[in-house]
């Protein structure tokens, strides 16, 4: 196999698009799977190296191509989409719940086809889960045979995965981990970085650490009142502050939604006394 296709098991395939997504990662991995109906690629990644797809296709000896499944409408996942619906002319399938972040170059192609759990049919093999919280419509995908999941942005395969509102929500997200925990994957693969070995316990790990950053950032609104700003330059390296601020916005409306603190009109949180 070249660099443009690597075989990650059975009847799967994987190729990596370079494309601008957030550090430290610098690719999209899309996947191909080989399915009774024809073959199915999960994401595209951006526009500039779609040919990357192109020739990993080429590779795989131009089979019948049955359908692309977006696992979410953020941009490093769906913006080869036009060149994809030029090239191959197969329904672009998406959870319209993401529908309203596609940009408008995107939005207008009539390619895209609603899909959720309900359209699970459509792919024998592949079971559609739907899997919000990093978006409200994101989709990952099982292959009971062989265990695998394709977990889109939800597990990621060195760093934890980014939630931020307001098309992110904490709460949800962890619902979601619990359902993709119970699947008992053998192998999870991520959109970005490595694949995940383990991904039961990968998933113990994430949850772990979410519940460590709210306790954390409740014993500093025990001290005195903060902003989201003030919180993240105390927790977050500069480096990252600026989308540590977005994740600690995520974690601060759950502990809203619980009513575990307050916002005052001077946009600082504090915790409410018992």
């Amino acid at each position: 196999m070249s660099q443009m296709l690597e075989r990650v098991a059975e009847g799967v395939w994987k190729t990596s698009v370079p494309c601008a997504t957030l550090p430290p990662y610098h690719h999209t991995h899309c996947y191909w799977i080989d399915t009774p109906q024809g073959l199915v690629l999960v994401d595209t990644g951006d526009g500039d190296y779609v040919r990357y797809l192109f020739q990993a296709y080429h590779e795989l000896g131009e089979p019948r191509l049955k359908a692309v499944i977006m696992t979410h409408a953020h941009r490093d996942h769906v913006g080869g989409a036009a060149l994809v619906w030029e090239k191959w002319h197969v329904p672009l399938c998406l959870d319209f719940k993401d529908q309203d972040l596609l940009e408008r170059d995107l939005l207008i192609l009539p390619g895209w086809r609603n899909i959720g759990e309900e359209n699970a049919d459509m792919f024998s093999c592949v079971e559609l889960i739907s899997a919000p919280g990093h978006t409200e419509g994101q989709i990952n995908l099982f292959l009971p045979t062989s265990g695998i999941l394709i977990a889109g942005d939800n597990l990621l395969g060195n760093t934890t995965s980014v939630i931020t509102p307001p098309h992110g929500h904490l709460r949800t997200y962890l619902k979601t981990l619990d359902r993709l925990q119970s699947l008992n994957a053998r192998l999870a693969l991520p959109a970005h970085g490595d694949v995940i070995t383990d991904p039961t316990r990968y998933i113990t790990l994430y949850r772990r650490h979410r519940f460590e950053r709210l306790a954390q950032i409740r014993d500093v609104l025990n001290r005195k009142p903060l902003s989201a700003n003030e919180i993240a330059k105390m927790i977050y390296p500069e480096a990252q502050r600026a989308i540590g601020e977005r994740m600690i916005i995520s974690h601060l409306q759950y502990l809203l939604e619980d009513k575990e603190i307050t916002l005052g009109d001077d946009n600082r949180y504090a915790r409410i006394s018992s």
